[in-house]
This record gives C-alpha cells, structure tokens and sequence, in this order.
C-alpha cells in the first residue's frame, strides 16, 4: 500500500508494494499538484524528496514522461548547470540552497526540517519491512510534534 500523510489532512494512496510503483505514484500525484496551482495561478515551490542519488535520478528520468498530461519543470537540487525550477528533487547527504513551499517526501525518513514547509506530504511504501518500519517512526515524531496525520485507504 502506498499512502500520502499531509500536515494539512490531504492524503491518496493506491495499493502496492514496489518502489517502481511508487515513484510512478509520486511523479503522477506532482503532476495533480501542479496542475491544481497552475489552474489557481497559486503555484508553490516543491521539494521531490528522494531516498539516494539512485532513485533522484530515477524520478528525474520518469518526469520527463510522468505525467503524461503535463510536463513539470524540474531539475536535482545539485545540478548547478540547469536553470532554478520551482520542482527540485533531492536526497540526504546533497545541500539544498532554497526553502520551498511543499515538501513531497520520498523517503520514509522525515528530514529534519520538516516543519519549515506549509504543507507535507509524506508516500509510505506498506512493504511489511523497511520502509514500513522508518516510516511508523516518522509517524510518531509527527505526532511529537503535534500534527496529528491520517490516512485514507
């Protein structure tokens, strides 16, 4: 199963318990939010929060096809040599150089930062093991935290 947590109560999942899938879920759910802002004219910076190098490259190659319906600007936060989008992709142990507004996390890891977004939204890979495992431990620091997430199925 994969499930969306948001500080402000917005959750999706679809039921699955592969990676692949989940960066495919991940790219295609940007995608709504992107469209969602520019229908508003309320765009908002997003950081794509990755686990490694390996799966930012992953995301950043299935952007360019994902979603079919629109093409989302985006580049990885340490390319220098691309122009500032406001859709970055990153992972730990890479300096990010700017806040955004949304973060869309990846990673089962919350970073530690995670407060400074307006709105958060974490993909939980049910895998039964380690992704599952690190994300139970996010769930309890938001709840340290006083944000009470929830899920729908």
């Amino acid at each position: 199963d994969l499930h969306v947590r948001s500080r402000r109560q917005r959750q999706m999942c679809i039921r699955d318990r592969s990676e692949n899938t989940a960066i495919t879920f991940t790219c295609i759910f940007l995608g709504k939010i992107f469209l969602e802002s520019l229908s508003s004219n309320s765009f908002q910076s997003i950081n794509l929060r990755c686990i490694d190098a390996n799966q930012a490259h992953k995301v950043d190659k299935l952007l360019w096809e994902q979603p079919k319906e629109v093409y989302i600007p985006h580049k990885l936060s340490n390319d220098k040599e691309s122009k500032d989008c406001d859709v970055e992709i990153s992972y730990p142990g890479i300096k990010v150089n700017r806040e955004f507004d949304l973060l869309l996390n990846l990673n089962p890891q919350l970073p530690s930062n995670y407060l400074d977004f307006s709105k958060v939204f974490q993909i939980v890979i049910k895998d039964g093991s380690e992704f599952q495992n690190k994300a139970r431990l996010s769930y309890k620091k938001c709840l340290e935290d006083k944000i009470n997430p929830n899920f729908i199925d």
